[in-house]
Order: C-alpha cells, then structure tokens, then sequence
C-alpha cells in the first residue's frame, strides 16, 4: 500500500481523515451540488447577506437576510463562487444564500442539567443557536448574546424563582465570575469528550501551508487529520517558520483590534497558541469561510476540528484547569510554510 507523504498530502485539493475516531468529523472544501447541509440551521454572522433566486452571486436578489436571524438548511450547493476557494451556497427558504457567513448551527436544547458543579467547574458549550446573558437569572436586560459552539466554564448552578436552572460562567466570558445563562441553552462537555487523543505519542506534528490554506495533523508520516483553514489577512498574517505548542486553554475572550478591526469574542473554542505573540489554531463562530485569509494572524479552522486538535496535540491539558503552558520541547511541532 502507498504510504502518504507530507508533500503528498499538501499537494492534494481536498481534506481527509484517516481514523476512526475522526470519521464523524464532516470532510471540509468543495461539497457537490444538493449535498446535504452540515446542519439543519444557519445563523446569519454578519450585518446583512443577500437570498437570490439562484447559486450565484449575479442571480436576481431576493431579500436580505439580517445578522443573527436564523434561517433553516435545505442543501448545500456548488453555484458560482463569489470568489474561487469557496462556491458553496446554502438553500433556503425563498432561494440561496452564499455559506461564507452562515453559521451553520443547531437547535437542541438540554434537559438534563448538572445541577452539582464541582469547585473547579464544568466545560459547556451554547447548543441553541443565540443565548442570551443576564448578571442575575431574573434580571430583565440581557447583558450579552452568546452563539452555537462556543465555549465556557460554569462555576455555578443556580435556580430562579420559577425553580428554572442557570449556570454562572466564568472562563471564556470573564476572569472572576460572571453572567448567567440558561441552562437549557448550553451542552455540558464531560471529561471523556474532552480526553486526550493518543497521548505520548512521539511523533506528532502538524503543517500548516498558507497558500493551500490547508492544515494536517500527522504521527510520523501517517496522516491523522486534516482541514481547510482562514489565515491572516494581508498585515496581520499568519507567521511562517517552525514552531511548537505553547499553551493550550479550554477557551478565550479574544479581545483586540483597533477600528474597522476591533473585535470582542467571548467563547473562542480550544486555542491551541504557538508563537509569544498571541497566534492559535481556535474554533470559529463568526464566519464560515475556510480556504482562503480571513483573521488577524490566527489560523481559523471549524469548531469541531479546534476540539479535535486540542484534544490530539500534546500536552494535554486536564479537564478542572483553563489552561496549560508546555514544557520546553514538550509542545507538538508546528511548521507553517
């Protein structure tokens, strides 16, 4: 059998997954036309995007379709692509609406909540598609919406007046204890869906190619998993040279940005951070755009996947800590060409 290469796989168009323990992770590029979407909803994840009659950005529009209106996934299409990595359009209701802004998301609210939060708190993760924050579980304001796949620690669970439940989070949203949220609204992450992902072993280490927008993760020469990817943009772009794992956390409130630039997201899924200055593959809820630069250095990749590589690169951080800073050497090997 034909072993596949690093430069083998780089060269390649398309994404893959080698293991088992991988193969619920959707392949990421191209899907063919009348795919069926990666969920059953979508959130729109910017302030405006256009429904047209057809799969094409010069198809007769239809309607706007506004920031965070949730809209429902009928298929997911090969149009033409307003630009070349991503021809990817969803159908909905009344026509298509281009993927790059949708956020594909589910609605599934829990019923059984951990009403017994150890001192050292829970992972949960927004499992509705908005969630909506208050300081005091019966407060009328809603201090800050929240979105599908982030992810928090719950410090507390508490119940209203009405005998409904509410966690306190705490990491991800805040550093002291803050807000709290519905919790119906957020899935709990159990320490064995967080576990480490074949720990020890030696050879791990991952490429990254900004040109193909392509990251694989690899034990030896054994391609173990791989994505598309949204580097940094032109003047904040995504490093080059070799690198390793400097600490890894569960999740972060990004924060930074001047301007048109600013940005302010709570809940950034498993950052893994390989360079002093602040660069990580993380989860992404504010696009869906993979294949081409989109972010301010980081390297974007799906939610589920930022979870698979936090899982998977070393060193594993335990389940009651927020983060892990390595060792020297002890971190998995970066290289982005």
């Amino acid at each position: 059998m034909h072993k596949v290469s690093r430069r083998e796989f780089l060269q390649s168009a398309g994404a893959a997954l080698l293991w088992p323990v991988f193969s619920d992770i959707p392949l990421l590029g191209k899907r063919p036309a009348g795919q069926t979407p990666p969920t059953s909803l979508g959130r729109v994840a910017r302030w405006r995007e256009a429904l047209r009659e057809e799969a094409s950005p010069s198809a007769k529009w239809v309607a706007w379709k506004k920031y965070d209106e949730v809209i429902p996934l009928y298929a997911a299409v090969e149009g033409k692509a307003p630009w070349v990595s991503n021809p990817i359009w969803f159908q909905t209701d009344g026509g298509f609406v281009h993927s790059a802004f949708v956020q594909p998301v589910e609605n599934t609210p829990q019923s059984n909540v951990v009403t017994e939060v150890a001192n050292s708190g829970i992972w949960v993760q927004v499992c509705v598609p908005i969630a909506e924050l208050r300081w005091q579980p019966d407060s009328r304001s809603v201090a800050r919406k929240v979105y599908y796949g982030t992810v928090y620690r719950a410090v507390k669970a508490v119940q209203n007046k009405a005998g409904d439940w509410w966690y306190q989070l705490k990491e991800g949203i805040g550093y002291s204890a803050g807000p709290y949220v519905p919790a119906w609204a957020m899935r709990y992450l159990p320490p064995e869906e967080l576990a480490p992902l074949s720990p020890g072993q030696p050879d791990k280490h991952i490429e990254i190619d900004i040109a193909k927008q392509q990251l694989a993760c690899f034990e030896g020469e054994r391609l173990i998993f791989s994505s598309a990817i949204a580097s940094g943009l032109r003047g904040t772009i995504t490093p080059r040279g070799q690198y390793r794992v400097l600490t890894k956390r569960h999740t972060d409130w990004m924060i930074g940005g001047e301007g048109d630039n600013y940005y302010n997201l709570p809940g950034v899924p498993f950052p893994v951070y390989f360079t002093w200055s602040g660069i990580a593959t993380h989860g992404t809820y504010w696009h869906n755009d993979y294949g081409r630069p989109k972010s301010h250095g980081c390297v974007n990749v799906p939610s589920e996947v930022a979870k698979l590589i936090f899982r998977w690169t070393e060193p594993s951080v335990p389940y009651q800590d927020y983060a892990l800073r390595a060792k020297p050497d002890e971190g998995t090997p970066i290289n982005v060409v």
